[in-house]
């Protein structure tokens, strides 16, 4: 295959270190080094390219941080934590009232960077009787601190027309007991 590695990502594809330098941005892991704990090569390789997006450093030190904590603490309560991220190019209303899709690029290899970041949570409850949903939607920009999670919980049919993925049909072909989604909008 000309122009891949071993790797067998194609040269045209791949991000570099490079690319982050000096950019602004935080490498941000979407799936978190500190859920990997269990073993040294499982939290190194949290640190490939591919399990990176370019995030806004106060929202990766902060809001997000404090999601994946959340993400953490909710393995006490419940039998199983799933946990799906990933990164959204969503539109925005621009001056002439229309809506169009712009993000920013970094770097040699112009990696995209993300205008909101979204994860999904499915809570498998202890007792075996049905699975909770928590799904956010963040902005990749800095959040005040005194902004609670909460107000980024979204229905979760949301994050699947945004995202173009589907959990919902999947979850209930493997659960017996019901689907409880959480979100306040």
């Amino acid at each position: 295959m000309t122009g891949a590695t071993g790797t067998g990502i194609h040269v045209f594809h791949r991000a570099t270190n490079a690319d982050y330098k000096g950019s602004g941005f935080d490498r941000g892991h979407l799936a978190a080094a500190a859920n990997h704990k269990w073993s040294q090569k499982a939290m190194d390789d949290t640190f490939y390219l591919s399990n990176v997006a370019p995030q806004n450093p106060h929202l990766n030190q902060n809001t997000w941080n404090n999601l994946e904590k959340l993400c953490r603490s909710l393995t006490k309560r419940y039998l199983n934590v799933y946990v799906c991220t990933g990164p959204l190019y969503l539109p925005r209303q621009e001056a002439d009232g229309k809506l169009y899709v712009r993000y920013q690029v970094i770097g040699r290899n112009h990696v995209a960077v993300p205008t909101h970041f979204f994860k999904v949570l499915i809570l498998e409850q202890a007792d075996g009787k049905g699975v909770e949903l928590r799904s956010y939607v963040l902005p990749n920009e800095p959040i005040s601190e005194q902004v609670p999670l909460e107000r980024f919980l979204v229905p979760i049919e949301t994050i699947e027309r945004m995202s173009g993925l589907l959990f919902v049909p999947n979850i209930m072909k493997r659960t017996a007991g019901g689907v409880r989604a959480i979100a306040d909008r």
